[in-house]
């Protein structure tokens, strides 16, 4: 039984934890479509790639989600929910689609969020 409060990753933790996944993502894409189709264990990895990545986006304090509404955080919650539990009706086009595009949108935002985070000393 846990009896203290579960420890909060700091917030670089898990900024690099997406940082790490979103470089699998792209490592993955640029094997092709054709390597994605045919072979299972990449789409295995594509499934785990993207749960990861909404694992660790779900961990994000509400006010670095908040202050980058151009990420669909409900989306990304809804994909994890979909990979790690409802695995048996993944589409896998779809999920190639989230890995190819969606995934390096999330790393462009983080990576402008942290950009605007840097200039300001209130560090909006």
């Amino acid at each position: 039984m846990m009896t203290a409060a579960r420890k909060r990753r700091p917030l670089d933790a898990i900024l690099a934890d997406i940082e790490e996944a979103g470089e699998a993502a792209l490592e993955l894409v640029a094997r092709g479509r054709g390597a994605w189709r045919e072979d299972r264990l990449l789409r295995m990895a594509g499934e785990a790639i993207v749960g990861r990545v909404a694992d660790a986006a779900g961990r994000l304090p509400e006010e670095v989600r908040s202050s980058i509404p151009d990420v669909p955080w409900e989306d990304i919650r809804d994909i994890r929910i979909l990979v790690d539990h409802v695995y048996h009706r993944i589409d896998h086009e779809a999920l190639w689609a989230t890995l190819e595009r969606d995934v390096p949108h999330l790393l462009e935002e983080l990576s402008r969020w942290k950009g605007r985070k840097g200039e300001s000393p209130a560090g909006s």
